[in-house]
């Protein structure tokens, strides 16, 4: 190899590099997409399971949905993780 091809063979193996690194992080974030939207629609569900617990603790006993008043071993009686103390560790 003469030295008026060496600077092309460096471009041309930095190219191979910059391409192989595009092609592994575009796999890597298909590959995690499905991962992320379960995680998404997980976290919208617990949001919507919070939304209910708090809904049924401001009306004081009673569905949100019907206003019936709820079973005492129904009630749901944890406190708000928002609120809660932080541990001390």
């Amino acid at each position: 190899m003469t030295w008026q091809a060496l600077p092309w063979a460096l471009l041309g193996s930095a190219l191979l590099v910059c391409l192989g690194l595009l092609l592994g992080a575009t796999w890597t974030t298909q590959l995690l997409q499905a991962r992320l939207r379960r995680q998404a629609e997980e976290r919208r569900r617990l949001n919507a399971e919070w939304l209910a617990v708090r809904a049924a603790r401001r009306q004081g006993g009673r569905c949100p949905r019907c206003a019936s008043p709820l079973p005492e071993q129904d009630w749901y009686s944890a406190s708000d993780p928002a609120q809660d103390p932080p541990d001390d560790d």
